[in-house]
């Protein structure tokens, strides 16, 4: 594993190399070029209002064309994922009061555990080792993090493993204190300059109340969920060892914490009911009655979000213990309105009719909905 490391560490000196002396191709990097170049495609932003209540998505936030959903903390050369290093140029020895800029570090470590881990959604210190000299280590914290290039190996459905290098372009605070990272992927050919990188998530269209003045700040950014593995067919969590997982703030999981449902803060039993508001996932089983950029209002038991008008008409009350709607007065998307006749979920084999909501189902429901638009 050792040896591999160095390889690594090699080519990225390759790539410091090649900055000194100029611009160098593909081939001259070592790196064999950077699977996933290509257009890119991401949504409209729309024309800026938004109206009343928060903007749904009926997506999830699984990534099918740079599948960085889930990023592991060990190496394992036999996942389909693998992290297997993470290079910088800025480090710092705080114990020696040194700081390196311009010098290669890289992660390594004999078991393949390298180091990284992620608590309350922001990445902890790390330690790295100088290239050409092992004994030289220092520690990657904070906002050093920004700019760090990560190597990901993926393997498809055909055995074949792609290169990929991400690289986290900005790091923050989103308007509830909850940390935030822009992540994105290699198209260029610099894995050292910012502009080689195109954002892995897709763009989120719902503005931050407090910041309409400036609603595009956060647009491509993600949470970092530690031990999290979301199904993206069912949309059911479970807890995982030795993983992450980064949750766009333009899918479901992600806005759920944008919406302050943060898992560290309430728990993900929480987080999963809030992703399944967010989804208009009324059965919990990952069917989405919704489409991107409706409307809705939300009221819940933990003072975290209130109606803003009481006015508007019922959507759903949802319930923790059942992780899902317990009744639907009106579906979130438009098209299903007209002659609603309810919503049938398949529960434990069953066919079961959700009942339209009444006041004794509202004020026993975790989180209550109204309908935005």
């Amino acid at each position: 594993m050792k040896n591999s490391m160095k390889t690594c560490a090699l080519k990225l000196g390759s790539i410091a190399l090649c900055l000194t002396l100029g611009a160098c191709d593909d081939a001259e990097l070592g790196i064999d070029g950077a699977d996933g170049a290509g257009e890119v495609h991401f949504r409209d932003g729309g024309d800026g209002t938004w109206g009343t209540g928060k903007l749904n998505t009926n997506f999830l936030g699984e990534d099918g064309t740079f599948p960085f959903n889930s990023i592991p903390t060990s190496d394992d050369p036999q996942a389909a994922t693998r992290l297997h290093a993470v290079w910088t140029t800025h480090c710092v020895d705080r114990l020696n009061n040194i700081v390196y800029d311009n010098e290669l570090f890289y992660t390594s470590d004999l078991n393949g555990e390298l180091g990284i881990s992620v608590s309350d959604g922001e990445l902890g210190p790390a330690t790295f080792r100088k290239y050409g000299d092992d004994n030289v280590t220092c520690t990657v914290s904070g906002q050093d993090w920004k700019h760090t290039i990560w190597g990901i190996m993926t393997r498809d459905a055909a055995d074949v493993v792609h290169n990929n290098y991400l690289m986290i372009m900005d790091r923050r605070l989103d308007p509830n204190g909850n940390r935030i990272y822009k992540w994105g992927v290699m198209v260029g050919n610099n894995p050292f300059n910012p502009d080689s990188y195109t954002p892995t998530c897709d763009e989120d269209e719902d503005p931050d109340e407090e910041l309409f003045g400036d609603v595009w700040t956060y647009r491509y950014y993600a949470y970092l969920i530690d031990g999290l593995s979301v199904d993206p067919a069912t949309g059911s969590f479970t807890t995982v060892p030795d993983v992450f997982y980064t949750a766009c703030r333009s899918g479901a999981v992600g806005k759920a914490i944008s919406w302050n449902y943060a898992p560290w803060e309430w728990g993900t039993d929480v987080h999963e009911l809030a992703t399944r508001v967010v989804r208009a996932d009324y059965c919990g089983d990952g069917t989405p009655y919704t489409q991107e950029g409706n409307r809705l209002q939300l009221d819940d038991d933990f003072d975290i979000n209130s109606y803003g008008d009481v006015n508007l008409g019922d959507e759903a009350a949802w319930d923790l213990g059942l992780g899902r709607a317990t009744c639907v007065t009106m579906p979130r998307e438009h098209d299903l309105r007209p002659g609603f006749a309810g919503i049938s979920c398949s529960i434990e084999g069953q066919q079961v009719d959700l009942p339209v909501c009444d006041p004794q189902a509202n004020a026993a429901a975790t989180i209550t909905t109204k309908l935005g638009d």
